[in-house]
């Protein structure tokens, strides 16, 4: 990447944050992490369907969607071995090991961006394998190493 480049996304970031801070300020946190929340679930249900028509698949099973998932979401968003997800019966784990809000230099103990991607994952899970419950465990925001939701198909 050319270092031009590098400048018009650290520019980008960084009117970004201004952004958020404002945002913050004028909103509060309960209607920027509604938002956030919401844009998550509308990326969760596009990318339902893109996988679906994609992978030509029929009937989704919980290791088709985690494999999809890793392969064609999380890893060109986070990059490689930086997600996984393991299914035990009818539960699935995803651990998220790299936030890429973090490693752009965002603030993220606002929580803001973890509702994008609960809602991502919730909304997912949710249209591919019906009646789930989502529940988030563990998150980078509150220091813990990785993210960690759990996925309860019923």
């Amino acid at each position: 990447m050319s270092d031009k480049r590098i400048n018009q996304l650290k520019f980008i970031v960084s009117m970004f944050k201004m952004s958020m801070n404002e945002f913050n300020n004028v909103m509060g946190p309960e209607s920027i992490q509604t938002i956030f929340r919401l844009i998550g679930e509308n990326q969760g249900t596009a990318i339902e369907k893109r996988l679906k028509e994609k992978y030509k698949v029929d009937n989704w099973t919980p290791e088709k969607l985690s494999e999809l998932l890793i392969k064609d979401v999380f890893e060109p968003a986070i990059g490689e071995d930086s997600a996984e997800i393991n299914v035990t019966g009818n539960e699935l784990t995803v651990k998220i090991k790299a936030c890429p809000f973090h490693k752009a230099g965002i603030k993220i103990d606002d929580k803001f961006y973890c509702t994008y991607t609960e809602g991502l994952i919730d909304t997912v899970s949710k249209l591919a394998l019906k009646d789930t419950e989502f529940k988030t465990e563990l998150l980078q925001s509150e220091g813990k190493d990785c993210c960690q939701f759990k996925i309860i198909i019923n």
